[in-house]
């Protein structure tokens, strides 16, 4: 019997894009509000249903930071604040295939697969990403280090991306502005990314994915911008929306979908998740939803970190 809940199946009529919430905001509006409102306003309606998975048996989850699905539609949801395992997995009707993680975390930020099917997670404020088996076996330990200012709550990295010759990106995020290579093995291999607004700097790079092209894009979230680079670091381009930039992915076929919101909103409220073309990043639709962290899955459907108790899932109607 399937455990999902149908929360509204219509086309989505939104003014704002996608929110921060109290895990990661910054307040204040740098005056870029406008520019981006006026072009989310021109954007058209996407088709999309938004539906809440419930867990079967019931867990307790109280702040899912991101959503993952892996080759067999399994989802990965990893979740902070609870009395349940950091990491849950759960078939797409709900129902629990087993936990992982318990002990390992202090603020679950964000969780990949990747092509070879391993479950990578980032610790955003103890800088440690960690690779898993599907099973839950850890198999690597990745400690970012470097922690700029150890005393704040939710400090450095957030976010992870994988190349096809298997090294590993990972945004660092809160204190460093900068963006890491590592080998397969876990080597760092090079650094790059100052804090600032320029080509190349950042104020706060929350999430950050792989184009088919093997081109690394970066949300950078305080300037209210994409930028993308090559595997080695060099300055390809940006697209500077204004708001925030929070959460991005590719689906398989090279479409391009962020979250965002304007930074003068309350957390939460203005959220939507945004299809740019990824040519030119112009926006293509548009959905109401908060995403702290994103992934596409298989179908289509977006997978979003809600920063809530709810796993919300959002399914393409036509496309």
């Amino acid at each position: 019997m399937k455990k999902i809940t149908i929360i509204f199946s219509v086309l989505f009529i939104i003014s704002a894009c996608a929110t921060n919430v109290a895990d990661d905001v910054m307040v204040g509006d740098d005056g870029e509000d406008a520019r981006y409102r006026a072009q989310l306003a021109a954007t058209p309606m996407l088709d999309y249903e938004k539906t809440v998975l419930s867990l079967d048996p019931v867990l307790s989850v109280a702040s899912v930071s991101a959503i993952a699905e892996d080759e067999e539609g399994n989802l990965y949801i990893l979740q902070r604040g609870a009395e349940s395992a950091p990491v849950i997995v759960a078939d797409p009707d709900g129902n629990v295939l087993r936990t992982f993680g318990e002990g390992l975390f202090t603020r679950p930020h964000a969780i990949r697969i990747d092509d070879d099917g391993a479950v990578w997670t980032v610790d955003s404020t103890t800088s440690i990403v960690r690779k898993f088996s599907p099973q839950g076996q850890l198999l690597m330990t990745i400690d970012v280090g470097d922690l700029f200012d150890p005393g704040r709550e939710s400090c450095a990295s957030s976010d992870i991306a994988f190349a096809a010759n298997g090294n590993v990106y990972i945004s660092d995020g809160y204190c460093n502005s900068r963006i890491l290579q590592y080998s397969s093995s876990g080597e760092r291999l090079m650094l790059w990314g100052i804090a600032g607004d320029g080509p190349g700097e950042f104020d706060l790079p929350h999430a950050i994915s792989m184009s088919p092209a093997g081109d690394v894009y970066v949300a950078d979230r305080e300037n209210g911008r994409v930028q993308w680079f090559d595997q080695n670091g060099i300055f390809l381009g940006e697209w500077d929306y204004g708001g925030r930039i929070l959460s991005m992915d590719f689906t398989a076929e090279g479409e391009l979908f962020i979250g965002a919101e304007p930074k003068g909103a309350p957390p939460m409220q203005e959220a939507s998740l945004i299809k740019l073309n990824p040519e030119t990043g112009q926006m293509l639709g548009r959905i109401p939803g908060f995403a702290h962290a994103l992934n596409v899955a298989q179908d289509g459907t977006l997978l979003a970190g809600s920063l809530s108790g709810e796993i919300i899932l959002y399914r393409p109607g036509a496309r």
